[in-house]
């Protein structure tokens, strides 16, 4: 009888919730990849994936070609964080560690970089560094009588250019909170003792921001491996293959090679999770590189001088090429038909015909729909359903609150490519009518980005007393009210910027919805992919651009301002 009354106490409506909640994070974690191995490790046939084989791991790698496969992937990726990380880096010493001016403005620039989508980034930059129709190009050949063209975006130096721009707002937005805590003192004290300029960087800073350095090179790192927009906008056309087109054109040749496309992505799975595995490694210590103790820090800028102006001129330009000139170029082309060099002289022939052909195409219409629509209810679940995983993780006496805390971060390590095959393998197989609707995007792009909504919920959470929830159980009240009417009250401001983050992610996501797209769903970052593909008008796909970057970047500037609100003073 007490056997059957304690598990009686135990099984409750929030208990139940709890469960459900782990469940289904397990559900959206392990399903894809489970059935990610099981299609590489079994034959295809017409009836679906049949007995096990090898075969298609010796078809994936069994030519010359893997290598260059390999090469072409490992330097783009390199390249492209190494880039992203030296831009970021720089950025982020600027605004937090110096007194240059417009710093504020920076921050925000930095910010808005990240609302834009990566594929009308790349799409902007062939048309300003296209050998045949990039005006920058055919500028510089005008004004210096070259017989050739100085730039080549189709080249994989191209390539790594385009994303390390873009992608330098998440190096920046990493480096920043590690040199803002960077206590001077230390290296004070070091040219104190005689240490020049060198030896300060070398013994002193560069070894106090390794774990940051480490972790925002590994987080570069995965993003370039897992890029797709870049190599399918300009590393196609320059035959320049990587893993992630590879795994793409498998899944969409005549048959489908979905064993292949499998075989293919868990080079991609294991090179990433090797990545986390060194990181971890190098910085298992964590203790060695604290630099904010009991007794405070003090964070105090580099006082640059008659370089003051200098570097703050040298930020904007630098921000005027990486920012400025793909959105310019992107805003011009959206008044032509055909590609058009910038000049005074074509203002008078801009014209607002892509802009009514956009808002007459259907296509258009229904993406946008799906686009917000999907943005709405994905970020609305992570948020709710990392709000719960997170309370588990940090309140609750669950024996296994730790594993269900882990498979809710662990998607940060599962390329996007990967879980967009993933998801599509699992449907495929499983008997639940998901594939060619809009639920299969939302199952992917929930488990996409888990991690993130994770990281708003555990930092908010932690910022609660557990005192609260205590007065509010002595005072009767049972979990979920708890819920409802002391926790979410409080955490209210950290949700919204959970969900407009979210939001921003799911409308700018492609390299899971390619796979994921059928002929009844589209998204906007497809439907930019097909009009650029299909031979239609630049024009108009650079219209579409506009229209989508607008109220990102609106989003973007609202979840900034909410942050500033409840970062504490």
């Amino acid at each position: 009888m007490r056997i059957r009354s304690r598990w009686a106490e135990r099984i409750t409506v929030g208990n139940l919730v709890l469960v459900a909640c782990g469940l289904l994070v397990a559900w959206l974690v392990l399903v894809p990849v489970a059935a990610l191995f099981y299609v590489a490790f079994t034959e295809q046939t017409i009836y679906g994936p049949g007995d096990f084989t090898i075969d298609n791991f010796v078809e994936a790698y069994g030519h010359l070609n893997i290598l260059r496969l390999f090469g072409n992937s490992l330097i783009y990726a390199f390249g492209s964080s190494l880039l992203a990380f030296v831009l970021g880096a720089l950025i982020a010493w600027v605004v937090e560690r110096t007194d240059a001016p417009l710093r504020g403005f920076f921050h925000n620039l930095a910010i808005v970089s990240f609302a834009v989508p990566g594929l009308l980034m790349a799409m902007s930059w062939t048309l300003v560094m296209s050998p045949n129709i990039g005006w920058a190009n055919a500028l510089l050949q005008d004004w210096f009588g070259l017989t050739k063209a100085p730039f080549n975006v189709y080249t994989m130096t191209g390539m790594i250019w385009v994303l390390g721009s873009h992608s330098f707002p998440l190096a920046y937005m990493l480096m920043g909170p590690a040199f803002r805590v960077l206590d001077i003192r230390m290296e004070e004290a070091a040219v104190v003792a005689g240490a020049n300029n060198y030896q300060l960087a070398s013994r002193v800073t560069f070894p106090l921001l390794r774990p940051a350095m480490l972790s925002t090179l590994m987080l570069l790192f995965i993003r370039g491996i897992e890029s797709f927009d870049v190599p399918r906008i300009i590393g196609m056309p320059a035959r320049i293959p990587v893993f992630t087109t590879e795994i793409q054109d498998a899944t969409s040749s005549v048959p489908p090679e979905l064993g292949t496309a499998a075989s293919l992505s868990m080079t991609l799975l294991v090179v990433c999770l090797l990545s986390i595995f060194f990181y971890r490694r190098a910085t298992a210590d964590a203790d060695a590189y604290a630099t904010v103790g009991a007794k405070g820090y003090i964070a105090t800028p580099v006082r640059l001088g008659k370089w003051r102006w200098p570097i703050g001129g040298g930020t904007l330009l630098l921000f005027s090429v990486m920012l400025g000139l793909p959105l310019f170029t992107l805003f011009w082309q959206s008044f032509f038909h055909n590609a058009a060099a910038p000049s005074i002289a074509r203002l008078a022939t801009a014209n607002w015909d892509n802009y009514r052909y956009l808002f007459t195409y259907p296509v258009f219409r229904e993406a946008a729909f799906d686009s917000i629509s999907l943005g709405a209810m994905g970020a609305s679940i992570v948020c709710l359903l990392m709000f719960v995983i997170a309370w588990i993780s940090q309140r609750s006496r669950m024996r296994f609150s730790w594993l269900i805390d882990a498979l809710a971060f662990t998607p940060i390590a599962i390329p996007s490519v990967i879980v967009g095959a993933s998801v599509l393998f699992a449907y495929l197989i499983l008997p639940i009518p998901v594939y060619d609707t809009i639920w299969i995007l939302l199952i992917a792009y929930v488990t996409l980005f888990m991690p993130y909504g994770m990281r708003f919920a555990s930092g908010g959470l932690a910022q609660i007393s557990r005192e609260l929830e205590e007065v509010a159980e002595i005072s009767g009240a049972n979990l979920l009210q708890t819920f409802r009417r002391v926790l979410l009250p409080l955490l209210a401001p950290v949700l919204i910027a959970c969900w407009l983050y979210v939001f921003v992610l799911c409308v700018r996501e492609l390299a899971a919805s390619i796979f994921l797209a059928g002929a009844t769903t589209h998204v906007l970052g497809t439907v930019s992919l097909t009009l650029w593909e299909g031979g239609g008008s630049l024009g108009a796909v650079c219209a579409l651009g506009v229209v989508e970057v607008i109220p990102l970047v609106i989003i973007v500037a609202v979840m900034r301002r909410l942050e500033n609100a409840i970062r504490p003073h």
